[in-house]
């Protein structure tokens, strides 16, 4: 099985251009299932503040 984030988080994430390979996507909630891949809630995310 293959762990993956889900992408909007990434997109939205103050880390975005961090490498975050070598966190545990295997340990972090599962949102969905499909074809051998499971989507996760990454435990890391961090959203980015707004500008004002």
């Amino acid at each position: 099985m293959n762990y993956q984030p889900k992408g909007g988080m990434c997109a939205t994430c103050a880390r975005q251009h961090k490498d975050c390979r070598h966190l545990p996507f295997n340990e972090m909630q599962v949102l969905s299932k499909s074809k051998g891949v499971s989507i996760v809630r990454c435990a890391e995310y961090k959203r980015v503040e707004a500008s004002q």
